[in-house]
């Protein structure tokens, strides 16, 4: 991306798989942020200063009250419901 012109990276995942030597390769990289969810746990070896984790709580939240009110998940995601 840098090679075709990009001034700045920033990557997103929903699950932060940081298998052996991701995280080295992350810290190592120009990339300057890495987004995730807490999905999946990230080891204090695993943070970086780089990395932002997001919490699904709100949406699971949403999507319970959704399913107890008879509504429907896909509101959540910007569908219509009904």
């Amino acid at each position: 991306l840098f090679d075709s012109g990009a001034t700045d990276v920033i990557a997103v995942a929903t699950h932060a798989v940081l298998s052996d030597p991701a995280t080295e390769r992350f810290k190592n990289s120009r990339i300057s942020e890495v987004v995730v969810t807490n999905t999946l746990p990230l080891p204090p070896e695993k943070q970086l200063d780089k990395i932002t984790v997001l919490s699904i709580a709100p949406m699971v939240a949403r999507a319970i009250r959704e399913v107890f009110d008879d509504g429907s998940v896909t509101t959540l995601f910007g569908g219509l419901s009904g």
